[in-house]
């Protein structure tokens, strides 16, 4: 018996499923709103996890991210524990609660300036050291991504490391 035909749509690369997570990114920043959170973050995750293996992805794309500093992979944890929980009600696998970063989720406020200028609230994310605005966590994403797919030749960008790290949480004294 022959192999079944792909049951995706006309989405065929990690680079066509990077312009998907764009267009993403867009509407998400028209307005910082749970949908377009969940759509992001949905897309995101499974980009990382299931685009970007050796089966849909150049080798040089796979080793790249295999690559990411250990905080860039905890930023694409988060991720993947908010997009699990949000499509399953609440995350139950053993393995999933095993390796889960988050520890608070903040429901869309105005924030930080970010969202105070704007005027549209936004969620929040507290996990292994961090506290990041929906926007920050976008921003990163979108970097890392941009790296992994188009950074041929290229070394980890250090500022997003230094970047990230500015927005750890201060250790109580």
């Amino acid at each position: 018996m022959g192999q079944n035909v792909p049951t995706r749509l006309a989405l065929d690369t990690a680079e066509d499923m990077f312009e998907k997570l764009k267009w993403e990114e867009a509407r998400l920043m028209e307005s910082w709103g749970i949908y377009d959170s969940f759509n992001f973050i949905v897309t995101a995750h499974h980009l990382y996890v299931d685009w970007l293996s050796l089966d849909s992805a150049k080798p040089s794309q796979v080793a790249r991210k295999a690559a990411l500093p250990s905080d860039a992979q905890i930023v694409f944890q988060a991720v993947i524990d908010v997009s699990n929980g949000s499509k399953h009600w609440q995350m139950t696998h053993p393995a999933s609660l095993k390796r889960q970063v988050i520890v608070r989720i903040d429901r869309p406020v105005i924030g930080c300036w970010y969202s105070y200028a704007e005027d549209k609230p936004m969620a929040y994310f507290d996990f292994a050291g961090y506290s990041l605005s929906m926007a920050e966590l976008s921003d990163f994403v979108m970097k890392y991504f941009d790296w992994i797919l188009n950074g041929e030749g290229q070394p980890f960008p250090t500022e997003l490391t230094s970047n990230l790290q500015a927005l750890r949480i201060p250790e109580p004294e």
